[in-house]
């Protein structure tokens, strides 16, 4: 249920310009999103943060926007769009368009496929686009807290003892949403204790013991019970995100660690190259499976893919503890 996931995502400006170019930002209330207007970065306790600022003006890094409600805006806009509750099987290409096959018997045929169906892409493993699988040990795990005094508009990402975390500050001034990359098995010794949310809270309080930062679990938020979520960190990355009249977006192109919350960005930048990409060709009278979008959407992305895996490995492998829960 859609309306039920509570968990966050945060947009960077350059997302929020693409989703008002497309009218989807312009949908939301003001208490639909958080602005974050400051990031800090902890490498160990009691070493001060690396700080970046903007809570003195307007500009903003980027906001915090709930799941369920970016979720809905842009099904809204999808209303009018064709949809085919099936999944694909098969597909096959000629020289002039791209046929999916579907487990309901029908087909699509079209000139250029746009697959984002995350990744564990059943259309890039129907498509033969070569994976480099990386399996962390990693376990994600999401949740709401409440913190001692006002988040500020302010983003964390803490290098803590039981994994990297980032704290995401969310509605009222002082309730936080955060996303933990736990190894495995402390993750099954944390949600095998009768309040795990307390134990994690008892963890933060110790990084934070010098600012005298405290959390405390919450029950509910809004009439929903505030349940903990989690996810495996298989991640992958793909150096050729396209092939013939195809191009993989999204998870189905790259799938980061959670750090730093740039998943959902490099996506939207995907939507963004895409779109430029076709535009670009069309000029000549090209048509939509033309061989030029693909090399200048691989050539755009490319570079900024392999940057943002670096960066995130970097972190995740040089900074994450192995001390013991």
């Amino acid at each position: 249920n859609i309306d039920n996931d509570l968990r966050t995502t945060f947009y960077n400006q350059t997302s929020i310009d693409l989703l008002n170019k497309l009218e989807v930002w312009d949908s939301l209330k003001k208490s639909d999103y958080t602005n974050v207007k400051k990031i800090e970065v902890f490498g160990k306790k009691n070493v001060p943060p690396l700080i970046w600022d903007n809570s003195s003006g307007e500009e903003r890094f980027g906001a915090v926007v709930k799941n369920n409600v970016m979720l809905n805006s842009i099904f809204k806009k999808l209303n009018g769009i064709k949809k085919y509750e099936a999944y694909v099987t098969n597909t096959t290409c000629d020289k002039f368009e791209r046929t999916l096959y579907l487990n309901n018997k029908q087909s699509i045929k079209t000139t250029l496929v746009l697959s984002a169906d995350g990744k564990n892409s059943q259309l890039r493993k129907l498509l033969s686009i070569k994976t480099i699988a990386k399996k962390t040990g990693h376990i994600a795990l999401s949740g709401f807290l409440e913190q001692s005094r006002e988040h500020k508009f302010t983003a964390i990402q803490a290098f803590t003892d039981l994994g990297p975390i980032g704290l995401l500050p969310f509605e009222s001034k002082n309730k936080i949403n955060f996303v933990l990359s736990i190894e495995k098995n402390k993750c099954e010794t944390i949600l095998s204790k009768d309040y795990p949310e307390k134990y994690i809270c008892e963890k933060l309080d110790m990084f934070f013991s010098n600012l005298n930062l405290n959390f405390k679990p919450i029950k509910k938020i809004g009439n929903i019970s505030n349940a903990l979520s989690s996810w495996p960190l298989n991640l992958n990355f793909i150096i050729n995100p396209t092939t013939q009249r195809a191009i993989l977006i999204g998870d189905a192109a790259h799938s980061l660690h959670p750090l730093a919350g740039q998943g959902l960005n490099l996506a939207m930048r995907d939507c963004v190259s895409v779109i430029n990409s076709i535009e670009k060709s069309l000029k000549f009278g090209n048509d939509l499976g033309d061989i030029s979008i693909l090399e200048s959407y691989k050539k755009d992305r490319l570079s900024n893919t392999i940057a943002m895996t670096a960066i995130t490995d970097f972190l995740f492998y040089g900074f994450t503890s192995n001390s013991n829960v």
